[in-house]
């Protein structure tokens, strides 16, 4: 594996702020960053005892039937009696083999509001007997002898409904994978931080350790991002990132996305053609960080023109790129870490880090997007930044109200 090369010396003074961990095999890892992390091992071991709580219940669907329990919540019945409450996740899965619209399934499993959010009226037992009914009738669509993968859990929860022929890359296999690859190079263990998820889907970032690094001198950091989930929510994906000590707490990274590592768990899966893929796609990947904290560390000069207002700029980004809107919404917590932590920043770098700040405030779904919209925008040319403020230079009043909940 190519060791990741830095020769950027930005930021030294953090380190003179701060205490780092480099008596750990973590020198750009503040020390309160690194309390908070953990061996990758260790992270195995919580996987390995969280899978000791499920069971894949192998079934027609005619052996689950949607029912009522005895507090009126929604339940899948075995038939040998135990009783499963489906997550939302597992709920739209089961929607989708049943034939029922996901929209009528959110419709009848919420409350109806008025405009103003005040509540018009709740959902009582005669819409969930609708709803059951409505599943029923699907039901009866579905091929009678087809199996199915009910993934179930000893608290009680359904968690996934799954084709019996859903290729499932398990997570711990996977995170051995890793393990296996940096022993072989000879490095310290790495260590898991920002870690989010569960024994069925995992995101985090593996940090690289010093023993992997060409140089000794420079505050950023390497990591892998990485993800997977064995039950529909998203595919296995890593990609490097790098990341800047410039918080006791280290829940500020910086991200620049290379290429991806993706995998859908669609028919037979080859777990050493998987193992190779991976592998060569760390040995690949790897070099590119020290580009990225080249490409990161550009953004400064990337400055927003006096005639432009930066308000219209947040404002742009966060309709182009989805971002909710209003007063409570993302795009006002965004420009919020701007003021509270970028302010002297009045630039591309700052807009980023302002981003990545807000994203690891919401669900790790959120988490992620929020991260490869920075990382598109650390990608921009000089060209592409220009654009981007002519259009926010541009931005009709109406638009500009719409996007900060501005009441006219």
């Amino acid at each position: 594996m190519a060791k990741l090369v830095e020769t950027s010396r930005t930021g030294d003074a953090v380190h003179e702020a701060l205490e780092m961990s480099a008596s750990s095999g973590f020198r750009c890892v503040a020390r309160g960053w690194y309390n908070q992390t953990q061996p990758l091992g260790d992270g195995i071991d919580q996987l390995t005892n969280d899978a000791r709580k499920r069971e894949d219940i192998l079934c027609p669907m005619k052996h689950m039937g949607l029912g009522l329990d005895s507090a009126g919540e929604y339940v899948l019945e075995y038939v040998d009696g135990r009783e499963f409450k489906p997550t939302e996740h597992a709920f739209k899965q089961l929607a989708t083999w049943c034939y029922v619209p996901h929209t009528f399934l959110n419709y009848y499993t919420r409350n109806v509001t008025k405009q103003n959010g005040e509540t018009l009226f709740t959902r009582d037992s005669q819409d969930k007997e609708t709803l059951i009914r409505v599943f029923q009738n699907g039901k009866r669509r579905v091929e009678p002898d087809k199996n199915f993968r009910f993934r179930t859990y000893t608290d009680g929860t359904l968690r996934a409904v799954l084709s019996e022929r859903y290729a499932t890359i398990n997570n711990i296999w996977y995170l051995e994978t890793l393990a296996e690859l940096f022993k072989s190079i000879g490095g310290d263990e790495p260590r898991i931080s920002h870690w989010r998820g569960n024994a069925d889907t995992i995101y985090g970032n593996i940090l690289i350790p010093d023993t992997c690094r060409e140089e000794n001198d420079s505050d950023y950091g390497g990591m892998i991002s990485v993800s997977n989930c064995e039950i529909g929510i998203r595919r296995l994906s890593q990609f490097p990132s790098i990341f800047r000590a410039i918080c006791m707490n280290g829940c500020i990274w910086d991200q620049n996305s290379g290429e991806k590592i993706d995998k859908v768990h669609r028919g037979d899966i080859d777990l050493n053609d998987l193992r190779e893929r991976i592998a060569k796609n760390i040995h690949d990947q790897i070099p590119l960080l020290a580009k990225g904290v080249d490409k990161f560390l550009a953004l400064r000069s990337y400055e927003v023109e006096k005639n432009v207002k930066l308000s219209n700029i947040f404002a742009m980004v966060a309709m182009e790129n989805g971002f909710s809107l209003g007063q409570n919404g993302q795009l006002a917590k965004i420009v919020t870490k701007f003021q509270d932590h970028e302010s002297n920043n009045r630039n591309l770098f700052g807009i980023v880090n302002s981003i990545t700040r807000t994203g690891q405030e919401y669900d790790n779904a959120e988490w992620v997007r929020f991260d490869m919209v920075a990382g598109q925008l650390t990608n921009y040319t000089e060209q592409q930044w220009k654009a981007l403020q002519s259009r926010a230079n541009v931005m009709e009043e109406k638009a500009f109200n719409k996007a900060y909940g501005i009441a006219v």
